[in-house]
């Protein structure tokens, strides 16, 4: 009985482990993740003008936006200010508004705008826009995107449209039921794999 109520309690445990570990910032991306990076471009940003790019939130919340940016080396990232901002088209109201630097941009990797959640946007159709509000010095400030556009997803730069999708993510942090999955069956797999050890060499 003793053994019973034991592997029982250890099993709550490992569930409970794998729900925390399965609450992630969940990535999803507006462009197609299947194009070759070699065929990735870059809109050289002009101080003032705008990139917007347009595209239907598969989510009902959002938490964040990302985004693949670069900046020259000879750029202090501390000075640059960057402008964004996240729009729900149909109604044309602003829901997220800010700025930020590029001290945290890592090369190769994407750049984050975090902001407080928004909710509801499952199927709704945003529009989400930057500039730069200040370079922060000589060189060139680069946004990417893909070759080949998308009626749903489409991108603007200063009012004329570009034919590609910005490479941009929607990130959501919420619970995973995929990742929930796969962390429960490994944490099982070990502890019935520790138990026939211990059988083993009992």
């Amino acid at each position: 009985m003793k053994a019973k109520i034991r592997i029982i309690i250890i099993g709550m445990v490992m569930l409970c482990l794998a729900g925390v570990y399965a609450v992630i910032d969940k990535n999803r991306s507006i462009y197609d993740t299947d194009c070759d990076a070699s065929l990735f471009q870059g809109i050289f940003l002009e101080e003032k003008k705008e990139v917007v790019q347009r595209f239907v939130c598969e989510e009902d919340q959002l938490d964040a936006i990302a985004f693949k940016i670069a900046a020259d080396d000879q750029i202090d990232r501390k000075k640059i200010r960057l402008s964004y901002q996240l729009t729900e088209k149909a109604s044309g109201k602003q829901v997220v508004k800010g700025e930020t630097d590029l001290s945290r941009l890592k090369v190769g990797k994407f750049f984050s705008v975090r902001f407080p959640k928004v909710t509801g946007c499952k199927g709704k159709e945003y529009e989400f826009s930057v500039f730069l509000k200040e370079r922060g010095g000589d060189g060139n400030v680069r946004l990417f995107y893909t070759p080949g556009g998308s009626e749903a997803a489409e991108l603007f730069y200063e009012g004329d449209e570009i034919d590609g999708i910005g490479l941009f993510r929607t990130v959501t942090h919420r619970f995973d039921l995929e990742t929930f999955v796969v962390t429960a069956s490994f944490l099982i797999y070990i502890a019935v794999f520790m138990r026939w050890l211990y059988k083993l060499f009992k």
